[in-house]
């Protein structure tokens, strides 16, 4: 696929997501002379299972802050507060949808995207399942005039992704990376200093890049990034 000039919108349901599943795709429409946005649907204080147990909103927004600007993304928006942190379920798909659609400053209309990504429907957090479901249902084809349609829709994937109950759909839309653009996406991902875990945790970098060699290995390349592409036109 020729990326020059294309614009894309990433669909991340928290910060993180976004380097997590595109930051390779991220740096390869950039380096095309493409424009980049990412929609984050929410940010909040967080508990975790880890050493320092918590993360605030105030803590993410900065960090979201240093990778857009280290990325290069040309616009942003956090769609809603803590409120929802986690609750996007709660919401409901219809409000998500209006979002995606035509509320926010880098939704479909506003930007008018040739390629989206959004999270994987098999992921185990609820977040990201309803975001699936609301950007696939928001991406569906309409009568030439009345909605903006996009091209190319692909969801992306994350270490943590293999913990899933369902059968996930095996990646066949691939986005090779050579070592300086694993770099770079590793790099952007030690921004994200609340989200960092040490191995064997799936958002390690060692399994970070076991993945993305994993996924190399398909595409005969050093490193890539998998997707499954719902619809990809040429």
């Amino acid at each position: 696929m020729d990326l020059t000039h294309k614009t894309l919108l990433v669909i991340a349901p928290h910060p993180d997501d976004e380097v997590l599943g595109c930051g390779g795709l991220i740096q390869k429409v950039k380096q095309a002379g493409g424009n980049v946005y990412v929609l984050y649907l929410t940010v909040g204080d967080t508990q975790y299972f880890s050493k320092k147990g918590t993360s605030t909103a105030k803590e993410r927004t900065t960090e979201i802050e240093k990778v857009v600007r280290f990325l290069g993304v040309d616009g942003y928006d956090i769609a809603h507060n803590g409120d929802h942190h986690l609750k996007l379920d709660v919401m409901g798909q219809h409000a998500v949808m209006q979002t995606i659609e035509r509320k926010s400053p880098v939704s479909l209309e506003k930007v008018m995207p040739d390629i989206v990504a959004f999270p994987s429907l098999h992921s185990y957090n609820q977040d990201h399942q309803l975001v699936a479901q609301a950007t696939h249902a928001a991406l569906r084809p309409a009568e030439a005039g009345t909605k903006y349609f996009v091209p190319t829709a692909i969801a992306y994937e994350m270490p943590a992704d293999e913990w899933c109950i369902q059968n996930r759909p095996v990646p066949n839309t691939f986005v090779q990376l050579n070592q300086e653009e694993m770099r770079i996406k590793t790099q952007a991902m030690k921004l994200y200093v609340s989200q960092m875990r040490s191995f064997p945790n799936p958002r390690s970098l060692i399994t970070i890049e076991a993945l993305a060699r994993l996924r190399g290995s398909h595409t005969a390349f050093e490193f890539a990034e998998g997707f499954v592409g719902y619809r990809v036109i040429m």
